[in-house]
């Protein structure tokens, strides 16, 4: 069975997960009453929430593998400040009423002192709003709506906003010298968002972007017949389809359109970033773009040393992009801890917006909102596997100012 190493680990951690107290007083925004409890523990505790059960549990896993590959480099060289540290694993389902829950929790157990994870953006926002309130730091890995990290001065973020996605999404249109395209995305907010920022960032370009979009299309959450979709789009004329959606949902649609039109264009994004996208699309997954955060393939030994961990735990599959954000988000936490001397929750606030290393998902710093700014390149498939195209993308800076905008 795969991810057998890996398997072991989560058991562990979800054990002690089941085995962690609710009791305990939370914390204020301004400081916490969990520090003297962080301060007594014999280890250093972090939590780590995700989908560990159903859809898209295939996330929770990559992101938990990317934490605990940073606790077990951080544990072999003598942990932090003095101890060891240990992972605390929660299964949130990626609902947001079952990630309120796990928050509470968290948050009334004082020895743990940061948080990692939550998948999707709406149920990441939720349980924000509890660790905020009880000034614990949380930093995200996954979740791209632009107001996560706006929710207060405990929340960051280690992954591309979605104007970072959109203003990769429409050079890569131009890139490939598209006339016309379509989108469709789940019928979510996260879906309702990202396409909104696409609209706004066209209509600020004006007649300096060259490329039209069509009418958005949506679907909802559970589909796998996309034939009405697919019918819309060639009626419009389309050359391109950019979709947010996760790979169980973009792979059924690929499918169906190339089974109309082989010769459709599509543009993805990280949540189908990985083999078990191309397994499910096969030969359609052939020519698919994306601009991602963080290729496995690098020449960055950085990268290089971070995947082999990552496959020798995860039965041979190369890391994901999720798994490099949370490994550089753990990463963040512990050097947070040595500059204040401190697992306070407090302290580690106070310090994050310091943060500023290489990781393997490019340099690791964050704005004043809490957002850790991003470079992301262009890989597509070929011959089943992922290969970068250097050079193709500009920073969202530098590509308004190619346009003059």
């Amino acid at each position: 069975m795969k991810r057998r190493v890996f398997a072991a680990v989560m058991a562990a951690t979800m054990l002690a997960a089941s085995l962690a107290g609710c009791g305990g007083s939370s914390s204020s925004a301004e400081g916490g009453s969990g520090d003297s409890a962080a301060a007594e523990s014999e280890t250093v505790k972090i939590a780590f929430v995700g989908p560990m059960t159903g859809d898209n549990a295939f996330y929770g896993e990559t992101m938990l593998a990317g934490v605990q590959i940073a606790v077990d480099e951080w544990n072999e060289k003598g942990g932090v400040l003095g101890k060891q540290i240990e992972v605390v694993s929660y299964d949130d389902a990626n609902t947001s009423e079952q990630a309120a829950s796990v928050a509470e929790q968290i948050v009334g157990d004082d020895s743990i002192s940061a948080v990692i994870g939550h998948f999707s953006s709406g149920v990441a926002m939720t349980a924000a709003e509890v660790y905020q309130e009880a000034g614990i730091p949380f930093i995200n890995g996954s979740a791209a709506h632009m107001d996560l990290a706006k929710i207060g001065n405990c929340i960051f973020r280690n992954n591309a906003i979605y104007a970072t996605d959109a203003s990769s999404m429409l050079q890569i249109m131009d890139y490939y010298g598209i006339e016309k395209f379509g989108i469709i995305n789940p019928n979510t907010d996260a879906g309702v968002s990202v396409t909104t920022e696409v609209e706004n960032m066209i209509e600020k370009f004006g007649d300096k972007y060259a490329p039209q979009m069509v009418e958005p299309q949506y679907y909802e959450d559970g589909t796998v017949d996309f034939s009405a979709s697919v019918a819309w789009f060639e009626e419009q004329g389309v050359q391109a389809i950019y979709t947010t959606g996760a790979y169980a949902a973009a792979a059924p649609l690929i499918q169906q359109y190339h089974a109309i039109n082989p010769d459709m264009k599509f543009i993805l994004t990280s949540g189908c970033f990985g083999q078990e996208f191309i397994d499910l699309a096969g030969e359609d997954a052939e020519g698919c773009g994306m601009a991602n955060s963080f290729f496995y393939g690098s020449e960055s030994e950085l990268v290089q040393n971070f995947n082999e961990k990552y496959k020798a735990m995860m039965d041979g599959d190369n890391a994901s992009t999720f798994a490099g954000q949370t490994y550089d988000a753990a990463y963040a936490i512990f050097y947070a801890m040595e500059a204040g001397e401190s697992a306070d929750r407090a302290s580690i606030v106070e310090q994050l917006p310091n943060t500023d290393f290489e990781g393997v998902t490019g340099k690791i710093t964050f704005d004043e909102e809490g957002n850790c700014p991003k470079q992301q390149v262009l890989l597509e498939i070929h011959n089943g596997e992922y290969v970068e195209v250097p050079g193709a993308l500009l920073n969202q800076t530098d590509y308004e100012a190619k346009l003059g905008v």
